[in-house]
């Protein structure tokens, strides 16, 4: 063998890389994605040693996320959500009637709170 076969001496290329050196590989056995890597290398080698870089994962929080969970901690759960239905559950009926009043008027949170549960209740929607 040209090389050895441990994961942490070398990564995969420079292990095919010897093996074509050395004869073990002919140029019609080379892998397609060896082609691939000479013209387009990594930016990092990828070795098993390399730590990672990763970013902070940001916090995203949404309106309607902020409106659901007042509704829920207000009125609670008490209807079953049926994903194979195309029905809208309360809750999101209330978002969106919240939304439609926040683009509306310009109202304080609690008054449009409460506009929006008075309008649903003369709607007919039971919450």
């Amino acid at each position: 063998m040209a090389q050895s076969r441990l994961e942490k001496i070398g990564t995969i290329y420079s292990r095919v890389t010897g093996l074509m050196k050395s004869g073990a590989i002919q140029s019609d056995q080379v892998p397609l994605w060896y082609s691939v890597y000479q013209a387009f290398p990594p930016k990092y080698e990828p070795r098993w040693d390399r730590q990672v870089e990763s970013p902070p994962v940001r916090k995203i929080l949404y309106q309607e996320d902020v409106v659901r969970a007042k509704y829920y901690r207000t009125f609670g759960t008490r209807e079953v959500v049926n994903l194979f239905k195309v029905e809208k559950s309360t809750c999101n009926i209330f978002i969106d009637k919240y939304l439609d009043l926040s683009r509306v008027g310009e109202y304080s949170e609690q008054e449009l709170w409460d506009r929006t549960v008075s309008a649903l209740e003369l709607e007919g929607e039971e919450l």
